[in-house]
């Protein structure tokens, strides 16, 4: 009963739409992986449908807008936290403590031939925003802004002009290190997220908290009973984001020895 209330209080008291849209968001993560489990457990790449939707402009675009939403989101949590730089170093070393371990999984012979290994290249993303926002957290909107201007700059006109070998982009790692986006493989390889261009979406969503939400008071009164269990997820997404990898990996593996 205890614990019913505390989650009724939640659904009250937090910012509503922020967690319903983010509900949405890792919705829709947790739909992109099954499909891969699907594909490479269960399918042994000859489903054309899955075939289709890996390769498709359709996945690309909802996967880049899902990401940059989730920067977002993100930096609206940075406004809304009371202590970001906690947030960020957890983070960081949750994804390399998840990193090391299912690496260090893979190498047993038993599971030689199965992908157990899970490169957190999001959350690392995540973490090493955070952090840079830290820098910057007691600077003005006016100021995230044209900081933000300055990292799309950046971006656009240096970063996109080097040519990495994209090898790099599988370790989660290196990839940060030369802060690359390479479409083609940002659009379809797993877990793989560069720190530009997303982080700039993260400067933006703080800009944005601080414009909406200078109360920190949901803008939305009312609250439908259906929202609640996706507001739920959007409470928590981190713990959803790992335990579903984990999670999926263990029923596919089981499926696979069983057809």
């Amino acid at each position: 009963m205890k614990l019913l209330r505390v989650n009724k209080d939640a659904f009250e008291k937090r910012i509503h739409e922020i967690d319903l849209f983010r509900g949405f968001l890792i919705l829709l993560v947790i739909f992109d992986h099954l499909m891969w489990f699907i594909n490479f457990y269960l399918c042994h790449n000859t489903s054309s449908f899955l075939n289709w939707y890996w390769t498709s402009t359709l996945r690309f675009v909802v996967r880049q807008a899902v990401l940059m939403l989730f920067l977002f989101t993100c930096g609206l949590s940075c406004y809304l936290s009371r202590n970001n730089k906690k947030r960020g170093v957890f983070l960081f070393l949750l994804c390399v403590g998840v990193t090391v371990v299912t690496h260090l999984i893979q190498l047993m012979p038993m599971f030689s031939n199965r992908v157990i290994a899970i490169d957190c290249n999001i959350l690392l993303v995540i973490a090493l925003s955070i952090l840079l926002f830290c820098v910057f957290e007691k600077r003005t909107s006016k100021d995230l802004l044209l900081i933000s201007a300055i990292l799309m700059i950046f971006y656009f006109f240096i970063l996109l002009s080097m040519k990495v070998n994209p090898d790099v982009t599988y370790n989660p790692f290196k990839s940060i290190l030369y802060c690359t986006f390479n479409p083609v493989r940002a659009g379809y390889v797993g877990d793989y997220l560069p720190l530009f261009p997303y982080i700039i979406f993260l400067f933006l969503g703080v800009v944005f908290a601080r414009t909406l939400y200078k109360d920190k008071k949901s803008l939305i009164s009312k609250k439908g009973k259906w929202e609640r269990p996706i507001c739920f997820l959007g409470r928590h997404t981190l713990i959803i984001y790992i335990a579903h990898e984990v999670l999926f990996t263990l029923i596919f593996m089981l499926l696979d020895k069983i057809f």
